[in-house]
């Protein structure tokens, strides 16, 4: 009577272990790796251009001077770094604009702002959605930058 109690456990047992299942199938002999290909973009340009790759400029009225607002994006060697340089009548200024390796040459684009002498500084993504970045304003004799928005790309590898 003692054995009829352990068959079931005995039976469950013997079944866990069988290693001729035929839905069950083995591994490959050898590891396989996946390696996902992106794009790639060069980090370092081979000819930077002397011209802005995008601007914005307004006109500050004034009787006397040939005032302005402006912002001008310049590359730099790096493919994804720019140099921003800008101006609100006589003031002048200098940033830095880093933008994301999305594996696609970056595309920056300068649009008007809310304000009267305000810009938004951004790019476009891979979908080609503008992307905001940075604001920059001036008011009352002061030149200021925001950013707006943090971006960030990352590239996975499985193996």
């Amino acid at each position: 009577m003692k054995l009829l109690q352990y068959f079931p456990l005995l039976f469950i047992f013997c079944s866990c272990g069988n290693e001729h299942n035929t839905n069950v199938s083995e591994p490959p002999a050898t590891d396989t790796v996946i390696t996902l290909k992106k794009e790639t973009v060069p980090e370092i340009r081979t000819t930077v251009s002397p011209k802005p790759v995008a601007y914005f400029s307004k006109k500050v009225p004034d009787e006397l001077n040939d005032w302005k607002f402006a912002v001008n994006i310049y590359e730099t060697k790096e493919t994804f770094h720019f140099l921003m340089k800008m101006q609100y009548m006589e003031l002048t200024a200098e940033d830095t604009l880093k933008i994301p390796n999305f594996g696609i040459a970056p595309k920056i684009e300068v649009r008007a702002g809310k304000d009267p002498y305000a810009c938004i500084i951004g790019f476009l993504d891979k979908q080609n959605v503008f992307q905001e970045y940075k604001l920059v304003t001036a008011k009352e004799g002061n030149l200021s930058v925001k950013i707006l928005h943090r971006y960030a790309a990352v590239t996975y590898e499985a193996k």
